[in-house]
């Protein structure tokens, strides 16, 4: 298989890269704006967010998933000083399995995937009140939608400006305060 390109942007297919963090047996939750779209949010999400287990072994699954996938890292202009450059994204491997080396957005032929780690809140964390969804023969834990807005309080990413009323109306629905 080629070896995509960090610049590359594949159709997010969630039911298929699902299917591949099963394989893998991969413990995770999902988070970011993929849990509002479940929850009734009119977005179309471009990656698959994911905080993993930090445990060694889940680790070391999440790496073997992400070589199956072929997986590289995601070049994004301005991103994290000398891991964020394009050579640097171009040689990176799925070794070693640990939770700095993992914590980035990833290029995979199924579309792409973010295993979110320093700026999320814990697996365990997430996985209280956590729903469990189905993709396709695969069931799935999406933690609460209410940490992922409170999350997002004070972004200022150019995505989360145009997402603004979106986010403001999910507060509603979930009985949270509004925003200033």
């Amino acid at each position: 298989m080629t070896r995509l390109d960090p610049t590359d942007r594949p159709a997010l297919q969630p039911t298929k890269l699902i299917a591949a963090l099963a394989k893998h047996d991969v413990r995770w939750v999902l988070c970011g704006s993929q849990v509002l779209a479940l929850n009734g949010a009119d977005l179309a999400p471009n990656d698959l967010d994911v905080v993993p287990d930090l445990a060694p072994k889940n680790l070391a699954r999440v790496a073997a998933c992400l070589s199956d996938l072929n997986a590289v890292a995601a070049y994004l202009d301005g991103w994290g000083g000398a891991r964020g450059t394009m050579s640097a994204c171009q040689e990176w491997r799925p070794d070693p399995a640990t939770a700095d080396h993992l914590d980035w957005l990833f290029v995979t032929p199924l579309g792409m995937l973010d295993i979110v780690i320093a700026l999320a809140d814990s697996y365990d964390s997430l996985m209280q009140g956590a729903d469990q969804f189905q993709a396709g023969q695969v069931s799935y834990w999406a933690c609460n939608p209410r940490q992922v807005l409170t999350a997002l309080e004070g972004r200022k990413r150019q995505k989360d400006q145009t997402r603004d009323a979106i986010y403001r109306d999910m507060r509603i629905k979930f009985g949270m305060p509004p925003l200033p």
